[in-house]
């Protein structure tokens, strides 16, 4: 046998293994976006147990509510890239929206394919309670020294947001 280590599979207790390959450098870690993820799905599933579960909402569901509310009409599609779900995820979400008297569709004025979501006055004060207490865990959540002021991070993130947007492709639309 040679000096160069051989790459044939070798038997062990019956069973054939390839001999272990060395690792170029230390092993791969997380990054700052994994754990920014990371740490927006703990607080997204904290604020769905916490404050919107007891009124019947998921945080997809409070997301697409107050994205309607503030922008008092948007089309289906705008909707869904803004919060970053895929349209059917919309559609299921719009279906309780709708059901309980919070949001209404409407037929776009020019275009009669497309949807206009609008909120209705019983969905604006519910996002109005909903975001009252939502505001209240955050200011609990950032209240806490060595965090950022709230409005300084939102803002961070929000770039973030714009800039892998920006660079999506073209079919991006079909996010979930």
């Amino acid at each position: 046998m040679s000096a160069v280590v051989d790459r044939q599979p070798r038997r062990v207790a019956g069973i054939y293994r390839p001999q272990p390959a060395k690792t170029p450098g230390p092993p791969p870690r997380p990054g700052p976006l994994a754990q920014l993820c990371r740490t927006a799905n703990t607080i997204r599933a904290h604020l769905e147990r916490t404050v919107l579960r007891e009124k019947g909402m998921t945080w997809t569901a409070y997301d697409v509510l107050v994205l309607v509310c503030a922008r008092r009409a948007v089309d289906t599609r705008t909707a869904a890239t803004e919060i970053g779900i895929a349209k059917a995820t919309l559609t299921n979400v719009l279906v309780s929206l709708v059901d309980r008297g919070l949001v209404r569709r409407d037929l776009h004025e020019d275009d009669r394919r497309r949807v206009v979501l609008r909120p209705t006055p019983t969905g604006m004060e519910f996002a109005r309670q909903l975001q009252g207490r939502v505001d209240a865990e955050q200011a609990r959540l950032f209240g806490e020294p060595g965090l950022p002021a709230g409005d300084s991070l939102a803002r961070v993130l929000r770039t973030l947001a714009m800039r892998s947007r920006q660079r999506a492709a073209p079919d991006a639309g079909t996010a979930r």
